[in-house]
């Protein structure tokens, strides 16, 4: 199994524009809401990313990733939406970290890689 990288170029794209969004300072109050615009904005990120991730690997390998690879590219967006966090949390002004974000990055995360192995995303 050979990794074009150029498969990925979209997932690594939209990292950048995620990181950006991430260590961008800003003034933000913690308040736990599941239901918020903002979490919605974390399930739809997270889950755009694990998307391009899976299509990269699609379009790398020629098939679609088996349940363990699927595994992977999950825990990679959901641990990167923890790491997002902590970061905010420690290093970026008027940034908190929240655990309901992380929730959020993660639901997003797990609803495309459940819809990717239905038939309603092939």
């Amino acid at each position: 199994m050979t990794i074009r990288l150029k498969h990925y170029i979209p997932a690594a794209a939209w990292l950048l524009v995620i990181t950006g969004l991430s260590v961008t300072p800003g003034m933000q109050l913690p308040k736990f809401d599941l239901f918020s615009t903002d979490k919605l904005g974390h399930l739809a990120g997270y889950g755009l990313l694990t998307a391009l991730l899976l299509w990269g690997y699609y379009r790398s390998n020629g098939f679609r990733a088996g349940w363990r690879t699927g595994l992977l590219i999950f825990a990679f967006a959901s641990g990167y939406g923890c790491l997002m966090e902590f970061v905010q949390g420690a290093f970026i002004p008027g940034r908190f970290y929240e655990v309901d974000d992380m929730i959020a990055n993660a639901a997003g995360a797990a609803l495309v890689w459940l819809l990717a192995g239905t038939r309603l995303f092939r």
